[in-house]
């Protein structure tokens, strides 16, 4: 069955708003982030409000869930297994792809680090200052 299809379906429609809700996105977001499956953020919200799912829906799921995060700038990495007892037994685990400011040359990045450091109320203590502060310190409680 097409992603599309499953969607339109009575289940697909059952699922649909868990797989769309912010709360659950952020779920399956942090679940990456944390090198786990991202099914495994929504899979009791699916057996609690759908019951069972045969192999294929729980396919689909898979594919609808890639659909969700991929503008967020997540991208398949590999499939994992999930503990025994959750709905869903294998899934994939999802990477962030790398920002376009992580790809620039650093010059960009640094000329806005160095703006941020002029903005600090007080300008950042040197090295050989932090030194000759510590020594003076240690120095003084003898």
């Amino acid at each position: 069955m097409s992603l599309d299809r499953f969607k339109a379906s009575p289940v697909g429609a059952l699922i649909g708003p868990i797989l769309t809700s912010e709360e659950m996105i952020r779920r399956m977001e942090a679940k990456s982030e944390s090198d786990r499956p991202a099914v495994e953020a929504v899979g009791k919200e699916i057996e609690a409000r759908v019951g069972s799912l045969n192999d294929e829906d729980k396919q689909s799921v898979g594919r609808w869930v890639k659909e969700v995060l991929a503008p967020r700038g997540w991208r398949p990495d590999r499939k994992g297994r999930l503990a025994p007892g959750h709905f869903f037994s294998k899934g994939t685990i999802y990477r962030r792809t790398a920002s376009t400011a992580a790809s620039d040359d650093g010059a960009a990045r640094l000329a806005a680090a160095q703006a941020l450091v002029k903005r600090l109320p007080h300008p950042p203590i040197s090295s050989d200052e932090l030194v000759s502060e510590r020594r003076r310190a240690f120095e003084g409680e003898r």
